[in-house]
């Protein structure tokens, strides 16, 4: 029976085939699948800025009890990179075998962003040379534009539905 666990905003969960990841309301945000196809292993992360290096707030971290199990606290593209290798790892994932998908970074502000792309850029422009950093092929992106989205990935089978709101 697959177990369907929801991921907020600056939420990241790695699981196995019994596993169907869900997360909504994907803007500017950017969203990092990474699947090991032959041990139907993977994770989701839901990262709000582009690089922990460039932040300029500090980071709030969330207490270990207000996590759902299995859930870890991240809020940037580069970082969710590296934490959701690790995690798959763990689990018995192999990076040589890991595929990324991209969803999100859309430009949800353009009025208020004085930066002519818009964080959502910045945003899949980080994942992308993280991703380049750990070797790590995209296999697909559905990025950019000026809509959200939701995902559902589906970790028996490596298919990420992504749904256009508009």
């Amino acid at each position: 029976m697959t177990r369907i666990v929801e991921v907020r905003i600056a939420e990241l969960f790695v699981g196995n085939e019994e596993h169907t990841i869900v997360t909504n309301g994907v803007g500017s945000c950017i969203v990092v699948l990474l699947y090991d196809p032959i041990m139907k292993i993977g994770g989701l992360a839901h990262a709000i800025l582009p690089r922990k290096t460039e932040a300029r707030y500090p980071t709030i971290e969330f207490a270990a009890h207000s996590m759902d199990a299995g859930k870890r606290f991240v809020k940037f593209a580069d970082e969710a990179v590296g934490l959701l290798v690790d995690d798959i790892e763990s689990l018995g994932g192999k990076r040589a075998r890991m595929i990324a998908k991209l969803v999100g970074g859309a430009r949800m502000f353009s009025l208020l962003e004085a930066d002519k792309y818009g964080i959502g850029y910045h945003n899949t422009e980080a994942a992308r040379a993280e991703l380049a950093r750990f070797g790590i092929p995209i296999e697909t992106e559905v990025t950019g534009g000026t809509v959200g989205r939701n995902v559902r990935f589906d970790l028996a089978t490596g298919i990420a539905e992504v749904i256009t709101k508009v």
